[in-house]
This record gives C-alpha cells, sequence and structure tokens, in this order.
C-alpha cells in the first residue's frame, strides 16, 4: 500500500521563477490506522522505549482547585475572579469592544497565577499526566530529520490536554539509538479523567511520500510577490494556497500549512528554528484536495455537491446534494425562499472522507507545529498550535 500525491496543474516555480529558489520538499505521511510495532515508524503508534526507562509524565499547568497561599497569590486570585465576572457580564451584554480590554489582563493574570502555582506547590503538582505517543520515526524511513550524532530514531509524545500559551497539547521530543534498546518498556495508560479524548491519537502506519512544496501565501517573500500573485489567480481556476503551494496534512520537514499567522521561533541561542513536524487533525480540505488527495483515496472515495446560496433575508447556507441531482431553487429553508441568482455549486469529497486517519482534533479542525533547531547538538524544539 501507498499514497500518491497528483501532480501539479501549475508549476508555480515556472509562472513566478523568483520562488523557484523557495522550493523545499516536505515527507507526507499519510497515516493509516492500523497495527504497528515498535520496531517501526508511525503516528500514535507504540515506542521503542526503554524498559529500565521511566515513562514521561507532564506535572505542568494542570486543572488545580487549591487556592495559592502567598498574600501575592491570594491578591493575583481575587483579581482573576472580579475580572472573569466582568468579562462574563460584559459578554452577555453584548459589549464585546469592552470585553477585550479587560480579558487580556484577564489572560496576563491567569498566566502569573500559573507560574506562581508551579512554585508554590512545586512539590505536591496537581497531577502527574502520563505522556502519550504521537509519532516515532526511523532514520531509514524519514532520514530527512536532524538526528543528533548517535541516534536513529525521533520520538514525540505529548500531554493529551491543552496547555497554554499555545492551547494544545504540550509535546516533548527524544531522540535515541536504536540499537541500546534490548528491551522494550510498555506505555502507561492515559489519564482517563483528565486526558482530552480528542488528543488521543489512534495508531496509524505512515507511507512517507516526498514532495515538493512552496512557501504558505504569509511567507512569500514580499507584499509585491504576493499581489503579483493575487493578480496571477483572477485569471485560473488554481488557488496559489489551496493548489498550488503548500501541503496540507501531517508532514515532516518543508514549509508550514499555517492556519493563521507565520511563527518560526528562535532558540535560545538565537538560531532560527526548522519545521520538524505537523500534526494535523484533517490530511486536506473541502477545496485542497483537488491537488493534495492522494490518487488511491480518490478513486475510492464518494463525492458531492456543495451548493451555496443566500436566503430572502439575506442570510447564506449550505446544502449537499449528489452529483447527478440537480439543486431545487424553488425549495425553502426555514421558511425563507432562496435567492437563485446566488446559487453556486462546487464538487467536495463526501461526510465519509478522511477515514481511517489519527482520529485527532487540534483545537478546531487545526494544526499543530513542531520546530527543532538543528545547528544547536542537544535539538531544542518550540510548538505552535493553530486553527481557524
Amino acid at each position: 500500500m501507498g499514497f500518491t500525491t497528483p501532480g501539479k496543474p501549475v508549476d508555480v516555480g515556472v509562472e513566478f521563477p523568483e520562488l523557484a529558489g523557495l522550493a523545499r520538499t516536505t515527507v507526507r505521511l499519510h497515516p493509516w490506522q492500523g497495527s504497528v510495532t515498535a520496531r517501526e515508524s508511525s503516528l500514535g503508534g507504540p515506542l521503542l522505549w526503554p524498559a529500565e526507562e521511566a515513562w514521561p509524565v507532564c506535572t505542568i499547568d494542570h486543572p488545580d482547585s487549591r487556592p495559592l497561599t502567598s498574600v501575592r497569590g491570594q491578591r493575583l486570585e481575587r483579581r482573576r475572579d472580579e475580572l472573569g465576572t466582568k468579562v462574563n457580564d460584559l459578554a452577555r451584554a453584548g459589549e464585546h469592544d469592552a470585553v477585550g480590554v479587560f480579558y487580556r489582563e484577564l489572560k496576563e493574570l491567569e498566566a502569573a497565577i500559573r507560574e506562581l502555582r508551579r512554585t508554590e506547590f512545586a512539590d505536591d503538582p496537581a497531577a502527574s499526566l502520563p505522556m502519550v505517543p504521537v509519532a516515532q520515526f526511523y532514520a531509514r524511513d524519514v532520514p530527512e530529520l536532524p538526528f543528533p550524532e548517535g541516534s536513529d530514531v525521533c520520538q514525540v509524545l505529548w500531554c493529551p490536554t491543552d496547555h497554554e500559551p499555545h492551547y494544545g497539547p504540550r509535546p516533548v521530543v527524544r531522540w535515541r539509538d536504536s540499537a541500546s534498546v534490548t528491551a522494550v518498556g510498555a506505555a502507561v495508560e492515559p489519564d482517563p479523567v483528565l486526558s482530552a479524548e480528542e488528543s488521543l491519537p489512534v495508531p496509524c502506519r505512515v507511507w512517507p511520500e516526498r514532495v515538493v512544496e512552496f512557501p504558505h501565501w504569509r511567507d512569500l517573500p514580499s507584499d509585491e510577490v504576493r499581489e503579483r500573485v493575487a493578480v496571477w489567480e483572477k485569471e485560473r481556476e488554481w488557488s496559489y494556497s489551496e493548489h498550488l503551494s503548500v501541503a496540507p496534512g501531517s508532514k515532516v520537514g518543508g514549509w508550514v500549512s499555517w492556519v493563521q499567522d507565520p511563527f518560526w521561533p528562535e532558540c535560545d541561542r538565537g538560531h532560527r528554528m526548522d519545521h520538524l513536524l505537523t500534526v494535523a487533525t484533517g490530511e486536506w480540505g473541502d477545496e485542497s484536495w483537488r491537488t493534495w488527495m492522494p490518487l488511491e483515496e480518490r478513486a475510492g472515495t464518494e463525492f458531492v455537491k456543495q451548493v451555496r446560496f443566500a436566503l430572502a433575508d439575506g442570510s447564506t447556507t449550505s446544502a449537499k446534494i449528489g452529483l447527478d441531482e440537480q439543486f431545487d431553487a424553488t425549495r425553502t429553508f426555514f421558511g425563507r425562499a432562496v435567492a437563485p441568482e446566488t446559487v453556486t455549486e462546487r464538487v467536495i469529497p463526501g461526510d465519509d472522507a478522511q477515514p481511517g486517519r489519527l482520529d485527532l482534533m487540534i483545537g478546531d479542525v487545526g494544526d499543530l507545529y513542531l520546530f527543532v533547531c538543528p545547528t544547536c547538538p542537544d535539538r531544542p524544539t518550540a510548538v505552535e498550535a493553530q486553527w481557524g
């Protein structure tokens, strides 16, 4: 079994020669649920973890109702509670501009309380959550990773509950030498209460595929280039962002398929980090499937028509119908008539598309990005999570 990304209908490196030098190779992972062992590369599968090595746990920022004991801590918590009440009252009253001002202060207070909590309860954390396996890559399968000298396995685990500031699972990365592991230990089961079900990946085999990609729209080198691309798109059926540039889905290396604004971190020594891994909720979207959905999946996918339209009161909605069906613009929706001139249609994969994946939900259908410094010997990492 394998997966093949279809060839691009347009080579943007030819259309825009200044982008040719920005092409990068990414490794699409194409996760698919199946039985895997600790001696294989996987997403969500068992890890080659030495039996004599303690399984990692997370003790940072888990739910804790215990009040702080210091004078400063009690003052911060009183102010937090006051602001929380004010924000809720303003939100219910519809005064959203005022909410923004107080919300920022509330977030700053919560961050200060978390920092103080780590100090006051350093010897008695609220919970020690077992980390869960997210990814394992052997150098033989993904040699593109920056393996430190003497290592040939990259392992990623995360704490399966949301952590600030990225509001997603907290990951850690381990590099190890597979030859040094003789007895493999079993993973500790996730905490059944505090673990978020949507952050517990289902074991998946990976099918690495190398594809060439170009920078995300927001990573293009200048506003002038973005303007030229925008003008070029107006006369074509293909979108640079959706169809021609950066690969969506779970992948290693290459460019990042940002959901929001770019975030390229630096390590403590000032080195710009590289993209290590994206763990994605979905492997392609309702529009990007046209060029990024593997040929093997396309052959077995049922497609439908998505019909968008406005109603007589100006609101908009959509409906899905079969490919051979005709949309009846004389129907009413919610008791309101359709404005026929607003009806548009496009073909999309059906609701049962993307089966057999990781069964994750990062935020609101988002992605988690891991970064690594390939320069520093200890390979420090950073994380960002984004969603719409």
